[in-house]
């Protein structure tokens, strides 16, 4: 009896310039994944490839190497990020455990990026189970520069080098709760902490080098909806969602930007809606942001000062919006949106590029792409 072979999925990463020439496939046969991460001069990147191996390679394709081998764990997560000096790379793995029973597990690699021999297992931690572990109370979270790590275990907060290092303990936990975000200051000097429940999760600030805890939060409307926090480039402010009713589906809330210096608190938006994730642009001017159900979004930029709300293609339907990111020096928006066709009634991903102005709309794709996702900027 004769079987057809079912063709492998594939996802492989392409580069292209803004004006949609000089397109270019950089890998084959693989499965990429969504995290892409480049190193600051441009010359090389790494990614994940079927969800559980991590590769390098030069911005050209070439010295394709797998440096880590996954072993496929239930709900396995992993997340990558370079050190400072573009030598080696910090890995995270997370896993489920295999039963309710079972423990999961967090794990940290550092890798010198020659191959899988060359990536060594830092520490692993057991999370969860029954009896329940709980070596750390959180995932681990990356530094900027990839140096260092942070993680909540026995009600405080522990900071470790990359290397296993240098363990030290900063400050207790603010309150029993397990953290919904926590995000370093692109300086990594800072680290903006969300913990509590539901639509009242206060903002905190712990300063690394000091070891201070600060409570950004004493007004209400300093809280922050689901843990959505967002970084000014420039280290000075923070944007998130907050809920402005007793409405707690997550559709009516308002974006606010706070000083993290002064503690003043400033409203963006006046028309309650359902948002996306918020990201400010380079000179930290401006926050790019998608408004709408889950079919129907819209993308937009807001000014800081201006409060002037400007609508990017606003000549397409709104549709699903899957990602978007400002170019480096923040004169280009990239965005994905699914859109309908004759030939993909089910809808195809396509990728535009625009000012900032909503002027300039160029689309990159080909019509017979038939996905496409994480795109990122080369430096």
């Amino acid at each position: 009896m004769a079987t057809k072979e079912i063709p492998k999925y594939e996802s492989n990463i392409y580069t292209i310039k803004t004006n949609g020439s000089a397109r270019r496939q950089l890998t084959k046969n693989l499965n990429v994944y969504s995290t892409i991460v480049w190193l600051k001069n441009g010359k090389r990147l790494a990614f994940i490839n079927d969800g559980i191996d991590v590769y390098t390679m030069n911005a050209d394709g070439s010295k394709l190497t797998k440096i880590f081998s996954g072993f496929g764990c239930k709900a396995s997560n992993i997340e990558i990020q370079w050190l400072l000096n573009g030598q080696k790379l910090a890995i995270k793995e997370s896993c489920d455990g295999s039963t309710v029973d079972d423990p999961g597990s967090v794990s940290l690699y550092l890798s010198d990026t020659t191959g899988t021999q060359g990536t060594k297992l830092i520490q692993r931690w057991e999370i969860g189970g029954i009896s329940q572990k709980t070596e750390i109370s959180s995932s681990l979270y990356l530094s900027p520069n990839g140096q260092h790590v942070v993680f909540f275990k026995n009600k405080s907060i522990w900071q470790m080098n990359t290397n296993g290092s240098n363990l030290t303990e900063l400050t207790n936990t603010p309150g029993d709760d397990y953290p919904s975000q926590v995000i370093w200051s692109p300086d990594g000097t800072q680290i903006a902490i969300s913990s509590g429940k539901d639509n009242n999760q206060p903002i905190y600030l712990l300063n690394v080098k000091n070891k201070t805890l600060t409570n950004l939060s004493d007004e209400p409307q300093k809280t922050t909806y689901s843990g959505i926090i967002s970084w000014s480039h420039d280290g000075t402010q923070l944007a998130y969602y907050h809920d402005q009713g007793r409405d707690y589906s997550g559709k009516k809330l308002d974006i606010f930007v706070l000083d993290v210096n002064q503690k003043n608190v400033k409203k963006l938006t006046s028309k309650p809606g359902e948002y996306s994730e918020l990201q400010w642009s380079p000179n930290s001017k401006l926050i790019a942001f998608a408004s709408g159900d889950y079919s129907h979004k819209k993308l937009y930029t807001i000014s800081i000062e201006r409060l002037k709300l400007t609508q990017l293609a606003s000549q397409l339907l709104p549709s699903e919006i899957n990602g978007f990111n400002w170019s480096l020096d923040g004169k280009k928006i990239a965005f994905i949106k699914t859109e309908k066709t004759k030939k993909k009634p089910d809808g195809q991903s396509i990728l535009y590029v625009s000012n900032p102005d909503g002027s300039k709309l160029t689309k990159l794709s080909k019509s017979n792409d038939s996905y496409i996702y994480a795109q990122t900027w080369q430096p």
